[in-house]
């Protein structure tokens, strides 16, 4: 099992978006060019992608998307437990829900709920890790509660 988590693609400042609804925050055009590269990226290595989950913000939709276009037979969906607001509780509330026979799984979401959740369940709490915009972490499970962070690619 592969578990391919992507921080969504640049988008607008937060700050220009003070008492606007940050779930709307779109992508720059920046975000829109690096989004289109994570895509390729995983296009390129996982061809056979069974699913593919973001949140509901626009900015992680958007990431989402490109993703889903180089993926001609992966499931898409949308799901609130990895929402900005979330965090780690979020993410593992998800971790149930990998289907027993999906290969590989592409979650888009957001930080600091990434590196906290590969911080969990790869090294027990011990991993320093920050995932900037635009990074895709890749990991693999090597038993039903070990996984291995197998790559670290920035955008």
């Amino acid at each position: 099992m592969r578990l391919i988590l992507v921080r969504h693609a640049k988008a607008e400042n937060r700050e220009k978006w003070v008492g606007e609804d940050d779930m709307k925050r779109p992508l720059t055009k920046k975000g829109v060019k690096q989004a289109k590269k994570i895509a390729k990226y995983i296009a390129k290595k996982y061809p056979d992608v069974d699913a593919i989950v973001s949140s509901l913000a626009l900015r992680a939709c958007d990431t989402a998307k490109f993703i889903a276009k180089k993926q001609s037979h992966s499931t898409f969906f949308l799901n609130p437990n990895i929402n900005p607001e979330e965090g780690l509780q979020g993410f593992l509330g998800h971790k149930d829900e990998i289907e027993e026979d999906w290969q590989t799984l592409v979650v888009v979401g957001h930080e600091p709920s990434i590196s906290e959740f590969v911080r969990f369940i790869c090294a027990k709490g011990t991993l320093n890790l920050y995932v900037g915009k635009g990074c895709v972490v890749e990991l693999e499970r090597e038993s039903e509660n070990d996984w291995l962070l197998v790559g670290l690619h920035n955008f």
